[in-house]
């Protein structure tokens, strides 16, 4: 049946309404609406016989449009359309990688923080007292060592020092010899040979590299040119179906006409057209990495010569230094040395005697703290701060886990998989609608062209009946279940939203099939 346009079916609703309350309503599903088009009023609704009729469509119980928290890669879309799904299925899955890291991190956390609160809360092991008290023992020990007397063997330890101190300080004051000058000699000309060797190379990696991102740069352009002919070529099959190379061709009897392609040629233009793309792509990209290898080796060369040179120049510092003999610094360092082994040898029985008498006293009240401390226990604070630390790893693995639930799209109520607006390993923006559901084992009627002039008038709970334009002759009886008291405006009328709830459904309804429905007021 042709489908009547919106003035014909206003029209038609009006002629239904007069026709129920004359009693004829089974001759609304065939009349015909043009003879009546003249009839239809100017607001949206139409009374007729006392009846309120509006145009409605036919919508689900309840339907969603679900969308991701988080954006993220499509790892998997596990429905397709037309499906129908249970509450709380997965409908669709993200890259999660991420977040599993995350929550094992914050699992191992919340092991942590709960283990030192555990054993704050046991407080000290016995093998921790007897640890203590061994530490204990040993600085009562060190402490009863260093009071004992200073032995023999350490001032002939003193002295020693200070013979050699002496003999440093005459050796230098004699100047260099001769196989240290040799030595010299030859750690400089090592360096040397090192520098030209290293610069050698250093120079042919620059020009390996340079070499290579010629042959990067050349490749590009070779692809560009590929890929700009593929583009071409597919636009002109897009546009005219024929062949870019022979766009036309000669028959048998000498008469021209346009060369067009079938579905398998034109695919095969497409996929030049997507293979040369991605050519392009890893041309520009073998580009941009031989850029980066040549701009190394541009600066490993800097660099590498001028380590080079700094070895070469420290070589033949020292080597001016042997021939020069010692300087007034290095005579000044065996000086101090000698001072240095005279003043420890001094200290054995100096003041040098008492520190370390002090410092061994205090190691032994440090150690005698330290067990008085572990057979006190943990303070409240202590223990105040630990629980802290575990209610904060806590929330960070409810944190952790709400993220990783969050890469999962679940159906908030069985119904029927609608329309998928996305696909595996796709990037999905957060907040963006790709999934829609509906639970279609329910339909209403829903209209939202009652003006507030009709709409004072119904009430929820009033009895229906309803028609549909795709069913002639078929009405079904119903009530008002809903109506929203926001209004909209609609091409100058203020018009409200009601809902009719039909007493029985028919398998024929789909969504969004256009209804009518006429409300009695006076019932």
């Amino acid at each position: 049946m042709r489908r009547s346009t919106y003035a014909q079916r206003k029209a038609a609703a009006a002629l239904c309404a007069a026709l129920l309350a004359g009693g004829a309503l089974s001759a609304c599903g065939s009349a015909d609406t043009g003879a009546a088009a003249t009839a239809a009023p100017s607001s949206l609704a139409v009374k007729a016989g006392g009846q309120i009729v509006a145009e409605s469509k036919v919508v689900p119980v309840r339907s969603a449009s679900l969308s991701l928290t988080n954006a993220g890669v499509v790892a998997a879309v596990l429905v397709n359309e037309g499906d129908t799904v249970k509450a709380g299925q997965v409908l669709v899955k993200l890259d999660d990688q991420h977040q599993k890291a995350k929550l094992a991190t914050a699992q191992a956390q919340l092991a942590q923080a709960q283990a030192s609160y555990d054993k704050l809360l046991a407080g000290a092991r016995p093998q921790e007292i007897a640890a203590a008290e061994a530490q204990l023992r040993q600085a009562q020990a060190q402490l009863r060592q260093a009071r004992s007397s200073v032995s023999a063997n350490d001032l002939k330890a003193a002295e020693e020092q200070v013979t050699q101190a002496q003999e440093q300080l005459a050796r230098l004051s004699a100047g260099a010899k001769d196989t240290d000058l040799r030595a010299a000699q030859a750690q400089l000309a090592q360096a040397q040979a090192d520098q030209t060797t290293q610069r050698d190379q250093l120079s042919s990696a620059k020009t390996r590299a340079k070499s290579q991102l010629d042959q990067a740069a050349s490749s590009l352009v070779q692809a560009q040119a590929a890929y700009s002919t593929a583009k071409w070529n597919w636009e002109h099959v897009e546009a005219h179906g024929t062949d870019p190379v022979s766009p036309s061709t000669t028959d048998a009897s000498g008469k021209t006409k346009s060369n067009k392609l079938n579905d398998v040629q034109k695919q095969q233009y497409r996929d030049t057209l997507t293979q040369t793309e991605t050519a392009l792509h890893n041309a520009e990209q073998a580009v941009a990495q031989a850029q980066v290898a040549y701009e190394t080796a541009a600066q490993n060369e800097v660099s590498g010569n001028r380590s080079a040179e700094e070895v070469v120049a420290a070589y033949q510092a020292s080597l001016d230094k042997v021939r020069a003999g010692a300087d007034a610094d290095a005579l000044a360092s065996a000086r101090a040395q000698l001072a240095s082994a005279r003043a420890s040898g001094e200290k054995l029985t100096g003041e040098q005697r008492r520190a370390a008498l002090d410092v061994a006293q205090a190691a032994v009240d440090a150690a005698q703290a330290n067990l008085d401390l572990l057979k006190a226990g943990s303070s409240e604070s202590e223990l105040i701060l630990a629980r802290a630390q575990v209610e904060t790893a806590k929330a960070d693995l409810a944190q952790s886990q709400l993220d990783l639930d969050e890469t999962q799209l679940k159906a908030p109520f069985a119904g029927v998989v609608s329309a998928i607006d996305l696909r595996q390993s796709e990037f999905a923006s957060a907040g963006s609608p790709v999934v829609r559901i509906a639970d279609t084992s329910v339909w209403e009627i829903e209209s939202t062209d009652l003006t507030e002039l009709d709409v004072v008038n119904v009430q929820v709970g009033m009895p229906a009946s309803i028609t549909f334009d795709a069913l002639p002759g078929v009405t079904l009886t119903g009530k008002v279940t809903r109506i929203r008291t926001f209004g909209e405006n609609k091409q100058g009328d203020m018009t409200y939203t009601v809902v009719v709830a039909p007493d029985e459904q028919d398998a024929r309804l789909h969504w969004n099939m256009t209804a009518t429905i006429s409300i009695d007021p006076a019932k």
